[in-house]
Parts: structure tokens; C-alpha cells; sequence
């Protein structure tokens, strides 16, 4: 029985004039199809493979990720470089330790200087969010369609730093224009309404597909003049911060464009920033990676799932697919 039928038998089975719903009693006596035990034990293990597959590739990404924000913490939150010149300690040590070239360690100061964040290195500003930026704005309220239109983002697709297109729906671009509004390899997607989803932050890494986003969610773009790996793990390391900067009443929260705008932050050196861009983009590549091979992995489950379970395909022709992924992933 395909996913329709399904559906056309829930709809018999509803009753009421003004509101139609139907009972846990009738949901109950809907008949579906079982397969044999022994095949439903090989349809839990294909599935089981692929969930398997999925959970590697994000522990991969989590810890690509924990590397990168050790180095950002490392350098421009606790300034590991400067302290340890100013403590003494010879630069041969400093590179071991805080695996450094000699040739980077030079481009850090020696002494900190007081500024309105506490102290920074000397030669670095302090400026707001807005500085970086070319663009930090709103999506907008989506016309929805069912299965056509460009795919747009929300809430839910932002967490863990990362961004899972497979929550996004679809827009219907005739009704309301999308001109100007496309995402972007290094868009910051920051959560603006409510409370518990509000601040949270992933950066754009990959475009699989043209989207955008809605209402919900603020697009910080860097300015081409920064490196768009600064501004990502900035704001990162920034979401507890922006998650109290909610403003309305419990459960309406929201997060202003301004506010935003004007965070106050430390700016580093051209030279330092182009020396952290080459250190982590190749994580940042890393990590783009696990979360293409997540998207393909969860569309092949989801794509398997009901045709496995009504019988439409059976477990033999099953594992062809996987073979096909397996020659797509590593071809």
C-alpha cells in the first residue's frame, strides 16, 4: 500500500461537520501490510546501517567542529600567543605547544592594552558585529506549496551548528519574489523568535540546493573584506550571549535586528585573520563534507522506509540501492 492510500483511509475513516478527526480507536484498525519476520529483521538492518552511517558522519562533523572552536578560543578569546610571550616562554615552546608556526606566532603581539571588552591584544579594535557584515537581515513569511518552490529554512533546521535542509519546506517564489534573498557559502543563519530556539546558530558551509530563509531566522552575511570563517565561529562562540538578548514577553521572545548588529567585538589584524582562514578552512571543508553525506544518507533512508515497509521494493532490490550509494559516495 503506497503513502496515498494510507492517507485516503485515514480520511475515510474521519468524522464531524465542522471539524473533521478521527478516533485512536479507528487509527487502530487500520490495516497495514507485515512482512515476515525474518525480512522485516533484514529491512531493520539496512535501515539500521544507514541510521549507523548518519551518526558517524555527525559525530565527525561534531568533533571538526570542536577543533575549530578550540583554535578561535585559543586565539582571539583567551589569547594563548600573547600570554605565553608576555609570560616569558620562548617561541620554540609556544609553537609546540599551542601547535603554531614560528612564522604565525610572529604576527601575534607581545602585551595586551584595556579596551571597552577588557583586555586584547595591542594593534587589535574592538567594533560591532554590524563592522563585518554586509548584510544582517530578516527571511520572509513564507507562501508555502506542497512539493514545488524553492526550499526555505527554519527554526529547525538550525542546530548544533549545523544546518539540516531535510526540516526545510518549500516556498512558492510566484506569490511572494525571492529576488536578492538566495543564501550563500558563509551565511551566518541565526534563530530569532522564542524561547529555547531563539540564538541558535549554524553557518552555511554548502549550497545542494537554492533556498532561503524565513521569518524566524536572521541572515548575517560577512562583508568580502573578512574572512567568512571569523564571522561563522564569532558568532558561535557568541550564541549564548545572543540567546539572552530575546526582547517580548515568554514564548514571543525576539531578537532585533539592532541589537544584533551592534554586539560589541574584537577585530584582529588582516594578517591573523588570513592566517586562521588557512588553518580552518580545510576543517570547515571537512565538516561540509559529513553534512553532505548526512543529507544523501537521510534521503536514501527516508526514500527506503515506506517502499521497504509496503513491500514495493523488496530487500534484495534494496541493497542494490545502498550499492548505488556506496559507488555515488566514493566515486
Amino acid at each position: 500500500m503506497s503513502q496515498t492510500q494510507y492517507t485516503d483511509q485515514i480520511f475515510s475513516l474521519a468524522d464531524g461537520s465542522a471539524q473533521a478527526n478521527v478516533s485512536a480507536s479507528q487509527i487502530g484498525n487500520i490495516t497495514i501490510p507485515l512482512p515476515p519476520l525474518s525480512e522485516q529483521r533484514r529491512i531493520a538492518h539496512i535501515l539500521g546501517t544507514l541510521d549507523d552511517k548518519i551518526e558517524n558522519n555527525r559525530k565527525t562533523a561534531k568533533t571538526l567542529e570542536a577543533m575549530a572552536q578550540a583554535i578561535f578560543q585559543s586565539w582571539f578569546v583567551d589569547f594563548d600567543p600573547v600570554r605565553a610571550k608576555m609570560a616569558g616562554e620562548s617561541p620554540e615552546s609556544i609553537c609546540k605547544r599551542l601547535k603554531l608556526t614560528l612564522e604565525i606566532l610572529d604576527l601575534f603581539p607581545d602585551r595586551l592594552v584595556d579596551s571597552e571588552l577588557g583586555e586584547i591584544p595591542d594593534g587589535w579594535l574592538t567594533t560591532t558585529l554590524e563592522t563585518i557584515t554586509s548584510r544582517i537581515k530578516r527571511g520572509i513569511s513564507p507562501a508555502y506549496s506542497d512539493g514545488y518552490g524553492i526550499l526555505i529554512l527554519n527554526q529547525k533546521c538550525i542546530r548544533e551548528f549545523m544546518v539540516d535542509t531535510s526540516k526545510a519546506r518549500r516556498h512558492d517564489p510566484a506569490v511572494r519574489s525571492i529576488e536578492g534573498l538566495l543564501l550563500e557559502v558563509g551565511d551566518v543563519l541565526v534563530n530569532s523568535t522564542g524561547v529555547g530556539t531563539l540564538g541558535r546558530v549554524a553557518q552555511v558551509l554548502h549550497i545542494q540546493e537554492s533556498c532561503i530563509i524565513d521569518s524566524h531566522v536572521t541572515l548575517v552575511r560577512p562583508d568580502k573584506k573578512y574572512p567568512w570563517s571569523y564571522l561563522g565561529q564569532l558568532i558561535m562562540t557568541l550564541q549564548p550571549q545572543i540567546e539572552e538578548m530575546g526582547e517580548g514577553s515568554t514564548g514571543q521572545t525576539e531578537l532585533s535586528r539592532g541589537k544584533l548588529a551592534n554586539l560589541v567585538i574584537t577585530l584582529p589584524t588582516t594578517s591573523i585573520l588570513e592566517a586562521y582562514q588557512k588553518i580552518i578552512l580545510p576543517i570547515k571543508g571537512g565538516i561540509s563534507d559529513c553534512e553532505r553525506q548526512i543529507q544523501i544518507l537521510k534521503n536514501i533512508r527516508d526514500t527506503l522506509l515506506p517502499k521497504l515497509i509496503s513491500g514495493e521494493i523488496r530487500v534484495p532490490e534494496a541493497c542494490h540501492v545502498e550499492g548505488s550509494y556506496n559507488a555515488a559516495y566514493h566515486g
